[in-house]
């Protein structure tokens, strides 16, 4: 008991701590994007701030989600709930992730519990929702710069975040690049199409004259020889923008949906498949040193094709120190009895091939074994 305390004491804390940071946080966000949005929810500060620019009249609300009081009234409420699932999505997840950390305490890597299927599951959804979120967030321009300010606060303490505590899933950040790429999409259809439509709109209005000059004349003898261009582009001109914002989120939501069914399919395909890499490692140890017991010589593991198989942190040492021959054997038998103490101690596959994964790709060096080593000897199997 004594050797958990001491190796991973700050999970159960952190855990706990970062449920009621986050829900505290969530809290906050909620009234102030419903409240101070309704309020504000008619003004026009980007048509303000381009008056006072530019000295001309152009209306942005049109463009945001929603062409009417009602339509943005019901985003504000549809908002409300998504905001309540995401803070009921993060408590479950957070304590789904506590509960099979404190189960299996010998792993330090949470990335194993990210990827079990409940966790996995629910920290999808909240990627899906907060997706949502964040194309609701165009409903105003108020709206907008609460939710702006907000993934800002997010990304900012992710820096706080110390490199001994569990790595936790945060999707309403800039960290996110679906966030980025539906912020700056949604962003376009705001800043741009006004501009776009402005000049479609001019250059129709002067088709209309008797004998229209440059641009406008080539529109006319278009619209002359295919008519249904006409039609198009006048109901483009005066069609729902807003509807461009749904597009996007459709567009991204099956791009993130797409990806979570990848990304837990490649984890899991690249845990699983290590039981190859590590069964070559263990036989050519073996071989190598039955070969050096009969021949009366020093154990050689210093080939490509060994170093290829072996853990990152073995092979980098060897690469870039100047351990001797003995030394370096010395260092890939402990490596092996390692293995065999965690195939001995543990058994249920998929935490072995973890563990295992982790040897090979994660593991910084000898110590990382040892911690390993000390959290198995001190939990229940």
């Amino acid at each position: 008991m004594k050797t958990k305390k001491n190796i991973l004491s700050n999970y159960q804390q952190f855990f706990i701590s970062q449920a009621i940071f986050r829900t505290i946080c969530w809290l906050i966000f909620l009234p102030l994007f419903l409240f101070v949005g309704e309020r504000y929810l008619q003004v026009d500060f980007l048509g303000k701030i381009f008056r006072a620019f530019f000295g001309k009249e152009r209306s942005f609300k049109e463009y945001f989600i929603g062409s009417t009081n009602s339509e943005k009234n019901k985003i504000l409420n549809y908002v409300f709930w998504f905001i309540l699932a995401i803070i009921a999505l993060n408590l479950i997840s957070i304590f789904v992730n506590l509960y099979l950390w404190k189960r299996d305490r010998y792993i330090k890597n949470n990335n194993f519990f990210l990827h079990k299927p409940p966790v996995f599951i629910i920290n999808s959804l909240i990627k899906v929702a907060c997706a949502f979120l964040i194309t609701f967030s165009f409903v105003s321009s108020v709206t907008l710069l609460i939710s702006l300010i907000f993934i800002t606060f997010n990304t900012w303490i992710l820096r706080f975040n110390k490199k001994d505590n569990p790595s936790l899933k945060i999707f309403f950040s800039w960290k996110n690049k679906y966030t980025r790429k539906i912020i700056l999409y949604s962003s376009i259809i705001i800043l741009v199409t006004p501009f776009i439509i402005g000049r479609l709109n001019g250059v129709i209005e002067k088709t209309q004259a008797e004998s229209p000059e440059g641009l406008a004349k080539a529109f006319k003898e278009m619209f002359n020889a295919f008519p249904i261009t006409k039609v198009f582009l006048e109901a483009l001109s005066t069609a729902n923008v807003g509807f461009f914002h749904w597009l996007i989120l459709i567009w991204f939501g099956r791009k993130i949906i797409n990806e979570k069914f990848s990304e837990f399919a490649n984890f899991w395909l690249k845990v699983n498949t290590i039981e190859k890499k590590v069964t070559n490692f263990r036989h050519y140890y073996y071989y190598q040193e039955s070969w050096a017991l009969a021949n009366k010589s020093l154990i050689n593991l210093g080939d490509y094709s060994y170093l290829e198989n072996a853990p990152n942190f073995l092979s980098k040492t060897y690469l870039e120190s100047n351990l001797k021959v003995n030394e370096f054997a010395s260092q890939n038998l402990q490596v092996v009895k390692y293995i065999e103490f965690c195939e001995n101690k543990l058994k249920k596959p998929d935490k072995k091939n973890f563990l295992n994964y982790c040897l090979f790709n994660e593991f910084g060096s000898w110590k990382d074994c040892e911690i390993t080593k000390q959290l198995i000897d001190s939990s229940r199997n």
